[in-house]
């Protein structure tokens, strides 16, 4: 059974078909009251859809006068541990009837028919019995969770003000458009220079352009401003042009983000080169096939969201291999800091070459919000000359930042009425109270969206900032850790989880680099969606990168992401034996590890008895059956390593 519940995010039909799921099991129920059970049930379903209101409410008005709720936010906590109690006793009860399914069918294909039949019986009564029980209980809690605690806290005037609020109305499914065509707003003369630089030689002879005095002469780049103004766009944008692609043999793209480490970024660069994965025990043997490899390619490096400014001896390792490429490979990198850009020029002994991206003419962010919002409307269509001049208000307003603008464009496309367009202006303006601009506008946009979306978008903040996750392998990472629910007999969740993916990329919470079609295709969180899904899914989610990460980490959290456990002491580990109710746990690739440390997580694993979803290459030594068979809920194993 699988749950598209999330922190505040749940819908009534959600509780209401797990309800319906739970009662024919009830039925089974030897012990129980036949009168009495579904009378719960009914009530229970006639309490949520009462409170449904407010917990909308609540949901979609994330403004400043919810900034403490108190006792009302230890209610939603309380809530989503009782159903998912009520989502583990039904998905336990299944496992055992698929267990003894299993034995009935090796009774038939072998001897002592009875005896053994026997056995299944007498085994199944039991479990069946014990069950039973906690199904019975667990519907006993929410029971009393929904209506005792809903009941006081919806009596609280200090609430009232919540219900009493309009709220901008969640997306629907009738309201989703399929993707807008991507396009650069305000660019043309940088994206030209940038074209011109790369293809040309610097001096006017191409075979100079390397310095003898200096081995790690690599021309380098670099694509300044603030976050939003379109850096990786633009690079991007760059990346497809028909003339830099005739021109390189090669253009390798690595997100570096706030951790440059140069055998990471060497691997990738190796990866891309040779279209496959490439793990190598020495990091002198990959340093030996890039530097083949490169002799004969002229290739262009881009180095996307670079923050070392500092330490340069992941840069010397990184250029002292890349420097090996062909005459005319140059580097293309973007950055929030200029000292980064005086870094670069330092290392390489080249003229530094800076290109400053700031905010873009008002007109382009008109024409920007235009073509994202109002695309799909005819200039002469009843509501465009009444939306035409809020939109352009809008645009105004949100002119600091394209970014903010594509995403608050991408939002309004599916709410074309002038009401809610003047109703966004004042939630954004509400946010903005406790937040930055730009942050405030994704906000409203997130708090619209459906809350299937909400759990998956929030899901990705356990990986790293600028991670590249491919379509397939995202999509049963969502299924696996139990987001993805069928809402009705026979749907698929694949397809579920590509549309969900395909509407978080429309309105711009995922960038998508290729065609959809495209195998190699990889969807990315620019950084301020990023910080977003950080932000909302506090409590839930975890990446845990510093050993103090492992005392801060809340008891409540369900997914984890586990980055340098080689760098992390036994007595780390064992600070994740608090949490009780793991889903997803994810250790990622690492160097040596301490025995004692393999050991550590291994009872992490063994203790988290509501895993759906493990990811791990520690377990070479630890016996792999042994270590499992007490997790009944768990879907998914990768261990690359046994």
């Amino acid at each position: 059974m699988e749950c598209t519940l999330s922190g505040r995010s749940v819908t009534a039909m959600f509780i209401v078909n797990l309800i319906d799921k739970a009662l024919p099991y009830l039925d089974e129920d030897r012990n129980s009251d036949e009168l009495s059970q579904p009378l719960m049930m009914n009530k229970l379903c006639e309490d949520w859809l009462m409170i449904q209101p407010m917990f909308d409410a609540l949901t979609a008005n994330q403004s400043g006068e919810t900034r403490s709720l108190g006792d009302l936010d230890v209610w939603l906590w309380n809530l989503r541990d009782a159903i998912e109690e009520l989502e583990d006793a039904i998905d336990e009860h299944e496992y055992y009837k698929l267990r003894e399914k299993a034995k009935e069918q090796e009774v038939c294909e072998l001897g002592s028919y009875f005896s053994k039949m026997k056995q299944v019986v007498t085994n199944f009564l039991t479990h069946s019995d014990s069950t039973l029980e906690r199904l019975r209980k667990a519907i006993e809690d929410l029971e009393i969770v929904t209506s005792a605690d809903a009941a006081h806290l919806m009596g609280r005037t200090t609430y009232s003000h919540v219900l009493d609020t309009h709220v901008l109305p969640q997306d629907r499914e009738t309201g989703f458009t399929p993707e807008v065509p991507n396009k650069m707003f305000g660019r043309d003369k940088e994206m030209e220079m940038i074209v011109q630089w790369l293809i040309n030689p610097l001096d006017g002879n191409a075979e100079t352009q390397v310095s003898s005095t200096n081995p790690m002469h690599v021309p380098v780049m670099s694509l300044v401003g603030p976050c939003g103004m379109g850096k990786t766009a633009l690079a991007h944008l760059v990346c497809t042009d028909a003339s830099v692609r005739n021109h390189f043999d090669v253009i390798a793209w690595v997100c570096v983000s706030t951790s440059f480490d140069a055998e990471r970024v060497i691997d990738e660069i190796v990866e891309q080169i040779t279209c496959s994965p490439y793990k190598c025990a020495h990091g002198e043997e990959t340093h030996y096939i890039l530097r083949d490899k490169l002799m004969s390619t002229k290739s262009l490096l881009v180095l996307d969201n670079v923050w070392e400014d500092r330490d340069i001896s992941h840069w010397e390792r990184l250029l002292s291999v890349f420097s090996a490429s062909k005459t005319g490979s140059k580097i293309l990198l973007t950055t929030r800091l200029n000292s980064v850009a005086t870094l670069a020029r330092r290392i390489t002994g080249c003229e530094e070459r800076v290109m400053s991206l700031f905010v873009i003419e008002q007109n382009e962010i008109s024409l920007l919000f235009n073509h994202f919002a109002l695309g799909s409307l005819e200039v002469g269509a009843p509501n465009y000359a009444e939306l035409q001049p809020i939109g352009a208000q809008i645009a105004k307003d949100l002119s600091w930042s394209p970014l903010g603008t594509k995403v608050a464009a991408l939002h309004l496309r599916d709410n074309l009425t002038a009401e809610y367009w003047r109703k966004f202006l004042q939630y954004v303006d509400n946010f903005r109270r406790t937040t930055t601009r730009d942050m405030a506008v994704l906000k409203v946009s997130y708090y619209s969206l459906l809350p299937e979306l909400q759990v998956c978008f929030r899901y990705c903040s356990i990986f790293g900032k600028n991670h590249p996750f491919r379509k397939e392998q995202l999509v049963q990472t969502w299924i696996s850790s139990g987001l993805i629910s069928a809402q009705s007999r026979g749907e698929n969740k694949e397809n579920l989880g590509e549309l969900y993916l395909a509407r978080l990329t429309a309105k711009s919470f995922f960038d998508r680099f290729g065609r959809e079609d495209d195998e190699h295709a990889y969807y990315v969180m620019n950084d301020m969606m990023y910080d977003l899904a950080a932000f909302v899914s506090r409590g839930e989610c975890a990446r845990l990168v510093f050993a103090a990460d492992f005392k801060r980490v809340n008891s409540s959290v369900r997914h984890i992401n586990i980055a340098g456990i080689n760098n992390f002491s036994v007595g780390d580990v064992e600070e994740l034996l608090r949490l009780k109710k793991l889903r997803t746990i994810i250790v990622e690739d690492c160097g040596h590890v301490q025995e004692e440390v393999v050991s550590a997580m291994a009872e992490v694993v063994q203790n988290s008895k509501s895993l759906r979803l493990l990811e791990c290459s520690l377990f070479k030594r630890w016996h792999f059956p042994d270590g499992l068979s007490g997790l009944k809920h768990l879907r998914y194993v990768k261990i690359s390593m046994l």
